[in-house]
């Protein structure tokens, strides 16, 4: 069965002359002038989109209200990677129609609670019965978990914890059973967790069902009950980093393009994480520094698998955003960044 990455392989030439043509009638910067410029290469990114693994959630012995940890690198330049980038000022998404903007979360300025109207449900859990077992997400871009009452299924504690934390926009509420620090160690005494996460997860995603000893045996082992999940009903655009300027986006096309210098995988949507790949990227003996980058979302069989962080010596613009996909493999999200001393959208 065809690779993600030899399905790529297939249509890069098509795709290399789509963009180099679009280029050129639009304006944009013109291939034939740099004939020695690489263009972006799709195929190594493919290929090390199939290595990375990014999926992640609350782990049964994970202490709640965790701070959300720096962006990490999880792969530069083809090369799996754990370095963590230390951002002046995080840049996030923010919830759009719904009287929110972003927050100021290093200071502790939080927007007040909110009740559930601002989040629609994605997906319902399986029950409460006692033969009734369910799964809590294992998706990209988790940021930390709280514990909220379990009086009552409590989506609204649950929401307005995502409303606190920086680039929240999904939430995943579940009960576990069995875990001997939910019942007997956590002050809330609860076993209703509230996992929550830079990204929007499907029910498809629900693949931690338990099975951890926590409790000493003969106590049965951890499992998962009625878990649901909630998502920003809309977003907001990302700030803009400091130095640049958006050039096109969101769209459906990453930047196929001349002046290539390499890409980063990152474990969150964090376009001041591009940012700074692009500022402190060594200069290209040919083209020099970096004064571009494109951040695009990898959707894989409907799934979030990764953020890509392309960089480049030209500017580009989405005259060269023809880089689709292809077979299981969608982009979504596509956004285009050109450094500048101001920062204003076209």
């Amino acid at each position: 069965m065809p690779t993600v990455a030899h399905l790529f392989s297939f249509a890069l030439l098509a795709v290399a002359a789509l963009a180099a043509n679009n280029a050129t009638a639009s304006g944009g910067a013109d291939p034939s002038l740099y004939p020695d410029a690489p263009y972006t290469d799709i195929a190594h990114i493919a290929d090390t989109l199939g290595r990375v693994k990014q999926k992640g959630g609350p782990a049964s012995d994970e202490l709640p209200n965790r701070p959300v940890s720096n962006t990490v690198v999880t792969a530069l330049d083809g090369k799996l990677s754990t370095v963590a980038i230390s951002p002046a000022v995080r840049s996030v998404w923010s919830k759009h129609g719904d009287s929110l903007k972003p927050r100021a979360s290093r200071h502790g300025s939080f927007w007040a609670k909110r009740t559930h109207s601002g989040y629609s449900k994605v997906f319902d859990g399986t029950g409460t019965h006692r033969a009734d077992r369910d799964g809590s997400i294992e998706g990209t871009a988790y940021l930390t978990y709280t514990v909220v009452s379990n009086a009552t299924y409590n989506i609204n504690d649950c929401l307005a914890a995502c409303d606190r934390v920086s680039g929240c926009v999904f939430a995943n509420l579940y009960y576990e059973h069995n875990n001997d620090l939910l019942d007997h160690v956590f002050s809330e005494k609860s076993n209703l967790k509230c996992a929550l996460y830079a990204d929007i997860h499907t029910a498809a995603e629900k693949t931690n069902r338990g099975g951890q000893q926590s409790e000493p045996a003969p106590a049965g082992l951890t499992y998962i009950q009625q878990s649901s999940g909630w998502a920003a009903k809309s977003l907001a655009d990302p700030d803009c980093p400091k130095g640049y300027e958006l050039v096109f986006g969101p769209t459906d096309g990453a930047n196929n393009a001349p002046g290539y210098m390499g890409f980063a995988f990152i474990d969150k949507y964090d376009v001041n994480a591009c940012a700074s790949l692009c500022d402190h990227r060594d200069p290209d003996p040919q083209g020099g520094h970096c004064k571009y980058f494109n951040i695009w979302r990898a959707v894989v069989n409907g799934q979030p698998t990764t953020y890509t962080c392309s960089m480049y010596f030209f500017p580009a613009d989405s005259s060269t955003a023809v880089n689709y996909g292809q077979g299981p493999l969608k982009v979504t999200w596509s956004r285009g960044y050109r450094k500048r001393d101001a920062c204003s959208s076209f």
